[in-house]
């Protein structure tokens, strides 16, 4: 009965309902989003999987649909390949450097939605990007994402 009780105790503290609740603030809707970034360079489809809600997508620039399936997919061929991954964050680090960036963050209820501004100088500010989260079970999930070349 004992061993039943530490199984069953393990399973609970591990259990998503159990876990520790995210703040609903600016701070943790953007660390989410720089997570999500750091998982997508190394192949961490296990947080993306929890992080992008089932029916998540995002549009590029050019209209094309992506949704989560590929991108899990897109991230996966990063996953436990150093190559891919340096090849990966040198074009994230350049496309960073050309075009920086910061976030702002509207609130309505249990929505966040995320506003990625060009801080180029001269450019006013044009969005660049918007990441749009929900609040579930204690956590931002990413529900939809639009890009844009504005400003670019």
């Amino acid at each position: 009965m004992r061993l039943y009780s530490i199984a069953l105790l393990m399973f609970l503290a591990a259990s998503p309902a159990f876990a520790a609740s995210e703040p609903r603030t600016k701070a943790a809707v953007l660390a989410d989003d720089e997570a999500w970034s750091q998982a997508e360079l190394v192949g961490d489809t296990h947080f993306i999987d929890r992080l992008l809600l089932p029916n998540y997508v995002s549009i590029n620039p050019d209209g094309t649909v992506h949704p989560k399936a590929q991108i899990l997919q897109s991230a996966s061929k990063r996953t436990g390949n150093k190559a891919e991954i340096a090849s990966f964050k040198v074009k994230a680090d350049a496309w960073k450097a050309s075009h920086p960036y910061h976030g702002e963050v509207a609130f309505a209820g249990d929505t966040a939605v995320v506003t990625w501004v060009s801080d180029r100088p001269g450019a006013g500010e044009p969005v660049t990007s918007c990441d749009i989260f929900v609040y579930r079970d204690g956590h931002w999930h990413a529900l939809y994402s639009q890009h844009t070349t504005a400003g670019s």
